[in-house]
């Protein structure tokens, strides 16, 4: 773990708020609904989540750190802030469904507020790349000062291109070395407008961290957004997560930074890249002789300035330029490098199509272990299931399914209605419909089974369960 570093000069009055929610489309398909670009390994050996955690760590005690997800996201996030801190998994809070970036603030402040008028709220998106951590730490050392006499700060990126997927800060009077007030913001403006912006040099990345007194914020919640600060209120009678789906579905952009006057934007110091399209894949990669991008198995032939990626067989290219191309198991993305602010639609019409593609990869994992779909059709589903050493599924039971388990490696202990029995390699046994079964691993080494499910609806959703280690079981 990161040892908290010293001269933060905050540490003992300011928390930190991990964003660690969102799905992320542009990114596709690598990155999907449940397991977005922040979950992912992008390029190193951690995932944007925990180089994020372990960034934090550098400037705040982890008694002071609190990671704010979903549901869906839950144990997977618990599962990689505990690589890098065990004792931050209990500190990674789940809102039922996501709601955007300002209640998933409030459901963080909530654990930082208390009697401190004056404590101090830093919030980190999980899925930005930043570099030179020193000069970062001095900008929140800034920040802190500012936050501390109550005003409200964000930090702002000097733009190196007109990019038209980030939103702008509008610079006011200079106050001091680095720090403006904000005249206002600007979301992802047209190409014309953003060459104009770099040009005169009146406007800024907006970054999304901001550092704030938790205090001065909620009384602006509470000004702005008055049907979520009744929600916040109610907090006292009841779980700060009840009545979610009731509240708005906003970003805290919009929802107040965009409606306060008493704010100020420190300019960066340090390198920052939100890694929120293809194209900064490309730019951030380690190039080859012809400019190429290169991960996974693929075959390049005569390409120059593309970006090229397998996850899923042998890619082979012929005769690219400033193209890229993205290859997973069960999808493949081709476009043109300058249009790749058109995967959004992308994502879009395969929503609008109903497509499974946008929700996840054929393998899913789960807190027990994961699952891959390796076929299906009318009526079936063969699905390969890997359990963890230890683990169990939920005491469960299908409506519209029936099931057959062949143990492939390992040691099963399976029940179904109340009789258990243990399975081992090329054993197999039968799931009738609205069975009550489980299935679970007691040996020493990762369980993999085949199943083979038939019937006329085949969805994660047709599952009832009983009783689940992992607290899923419906109320």
């Amino acid at each position: 773990m990161p040892e908290s570093n010293p001269g933060a000069g905050f540490a003992e009055e300011c928390h930190a708020v991990v964003l660690a929610g969102g799905s992320g489309t542009r990114l596709w398909p690598l990155s999907r609904n449940l397991l977005p670009k922040q979950l992912l390994v992008l390029g190193g050996e951690l995932t944007l989540l925990q180089q994020t955690v372990r960034r934090v760590l550098t400037a705040f005690a982890p008694a002071r750190v609190w990671v704010v997800t979903n549901e869906e996201h839950l144990f997977e996030v618990r599962k990689q802030v505990a690589a890098i801190d065990p004792g931050l998994a209990g500190q990674v809070l789940a809102e039922p469904l996501s709601r955007n970036t300002l209640p998933a603030i409030m459901l963080g402040l909530d654990q930082v507020v208390g009697n401190n008028e004056k404590v101090l709220a830093a919030v980190f998106p999980s899925d930005h790349l930043i570099g030179n951590g020193e000069a970062w730490i001095g900008d929140l050392v800034k920040a802190s000062r500012l936050a501390a006499r109550g005003r409200f700060v964000t930090f702002g990126v000097e733009p190196s291109k007109p990019e038209t997927g980030y939103g702008y800060i509008t610079l006011g009077q200079s106050l001091e070395e680095g720090v403006f007030a904000v005249d206002g913001f600007v979301e992802k403006p047209d190409l014309a407008t953003a060459q104009d912006f770099l040009r005169k040099g009146s406007h800024l990345w907006n970054s999304g961290m901001f550092l704030f007194r938790a205090r001065d914020f909620l009384k602006q919640v509470a000004r702005c957004q008055p049907d979520l600060w009744d929600w916040w209120m109610a907090r006292a009678e009841r779980p700060l997560v009840q009545g979610y789906r009731d509240i708005p579905n906003i970003s805290v952009d919009y929802g107040v930074v965009e409606k306060i006057d008493n704010i100020d934007v420190v300019r960066a110091s340090f390198e920052w890249d939100d890694l929120g399209s293809w194209e900064a894949m490309y730019r951030l990669g380690d190039k080859d002789e012809n400019g190429n991008v290169i991960m996974g198995d693929v075959l390049a032939m005569d390409c120059r300035n593309s970006l090229l990626i397998s996850q899923g067989g042998k890619l082979a290219a012929v005769g690219l330029e400033d193209m890229i191309m993205v290859q997973t198991r069960d999808a493949t993305l081709s476009c043109p490098m300058k249009q790749v602010q058109s995967v959004r639609g992308v994502v879009d019409a395969l929503r609008a199509e109903g497509s499974r593609l946008v929700e996840s990869h054929p393998t899913v994992v789960r807190p027990w272990g994961s699952y891959c779909v390796l076929e299906e059709g009318p009526h079936y589903k063969i699905k390969r299931i890997q359990v963890n050493p230890g683990a169990r599924l939920s005491s469960q039971m299908h409506h519209h399914r029936s099931e057959h388990w062949v143990v492939v490696d390992g040691t099963a202990e399976v029940e179904v209605d109340g009789e258990v029995r243990i399975m081992v390699e090329n054993q197999s046994v039968d799931i009738a419909k609205a069975s009550q079964h489980r299935l679970a691993n007691p040996g020493k080494v990762p369980l993999d089974i085949i199943e083979i499910q038939s019937g006329p609806y085949l969805e994660e959703d047709d599952i009832v369960r009983f009783e689940d280690v992992y607290g899923r079981v419906k109320k």
